[in-house]
């Protein structure tokens, strides 16, 4: 309880900082009496939502954040003001969930393996190899797939009702978490056994990584360009665009393929806030935010293809491994989350063809 209160007083304290750094652009702490007014008033007092990511404002995810707000403002007259604050800017993505319960942030987007520390089912979406496709395109086809079913809303409400927070959207598309190393090129797991790997601190990031035979270490990202540089670790694993926009190619040789982990972002909202909303509230945002997404997620499956490309013209040595042995080294640890789930690959797969 005394780190759950600490946690809350140190975002509060960073929101205000954040806001004030943004010329007082509203937080939306004050906007919960603004929500329950229109749900009383059938949708006509101005309500402002606040949404933050972790992203750069130059990117896919942010430039969907923002046709969001359009939309929004579009489909209400001007009435819901729509906010946006990349970069982190309301704090790290725990620290933005937290803050919808606290009514600093109205809308979270965070990687699906940081939403499955609290939702647990989520989590399967970040499970090695989970999502089937030759490519990522077939790959985002399957995950709308899933997204879109009974399934997946089953997933949705059990995590409103256990949690507190309602997903209003979990097909958002990043990518396929690929491999980097300095001098040591992986061809197959084999050639991970003693590479030190960095990952994001989630148990579902380290999986893979260690079922290949490496040393998994988690730490924060703002660490890694500079571990990377002085070797404390051989190498990190992330999407194709962090890769770029980081200029992890000056510090590694070897991009390896191996997709071992789909990375898609979660959209979530308070669900006491988002149930307070008039019903025609709450279908312009879920509305919104789905073709927001589609809107984001084709930007950045081009983003992806294009920085592949500009990855081997600054010198990356990019490895195009046969991905069996890799799918093979982690099937057991994924059976075995599933079924800790009530889950099983079967189900998912039947899902997606």
């Amino acid at each position: 309880m005394q780190t759950r209160t600490v946690l809350r007083a140190t975002l509060a304290a960073s929101t205000a900082l954040a806001l004030a750094a943004c010329g007082g652009r509203g937080s939306g702490a004050d906007d919960s009496d603004d929500g329950e007014a229109a749900a009383e008033g059938g949708g006509e007092e101005s309500i402002t939502l606040t949404i933050g990511h972790s992203q750069a404002a130059t990117v896919p995810m942010n430039q969907g954040a923002e046709r969001f707000k359009e939309l929004v403002d579009e489909g209400s007259d001007g009435r819901i003001t729509v906010e946006v604050y990349p970069a982190e800017e309301l704090g790290s993505e725990p620290e933005m969930m937290e803050g919808l319960t606290m009514g600093n942030v109205r809308i979270a987007i965070v990687a699906t393996a940081v939403a499955a520390d609290t939702c647990p089912e989520l989590g399967v979406y970040a499970l090695p190899y989970i999502l089937e496709g030759e490519g990522d395109r077939d790959q985002y086809a399957n995950l709308q797939e899933l997204t879109g079913s009974d399934w997946n809303a089953g997933i949705v409400e059990a995590c409103a009702e256990d949690t507190g927070y309602r997903v209003i959207d979990n097909a958002w598309w990043y990518g396929n978490r690929n491999l980097t190393t300095a001098g040591t090129e992986v061809g197959e797991p084999g050639d991970m056994s003693g590479l030190v790997i960095r990952t994001p601190p989630a148990d579902l990031h380290t999986m893979a990584i260690q079922d290949f035979g490496a040393e998994a270490v988690p730490m924060p990202f703002s660490e890694v360009y500079s571990a990377l540089d002085t070797g404390v670790i051989d190498g990190q694993e992330n999407p194709i665009s962090t890769i770029y926009q980081n200029a992890l190619y000056e510090v590694q040789d070897n991009l390896t393929l191996t997709r071992h982990m789909t990375q898609n972002q979660t959209v979530l909202m308070d669900e006491e806030f988002f149930s307070g909303l008039s019903e025609e509230d709450q279908e312009l945002i879920l509305t919104s935010i789905r073709d927001a997404g589609e809107f984001q997620s084709d930007l950045q499956l081009t983003t992806n293809e294009e920085e592949l490309e500009l990855l081997r013209e600054e010198g990356m040595n990019v490895v195009t491994p046969d991905i069996e042995p890799f799918r093979a080294a982690t099937e057991a640890s994924v059976d075995e989350h599933l079924s800790g789930l009530d889950m099983s690959r079967d189900q998912i797969t039947e899902l997606q063809n």
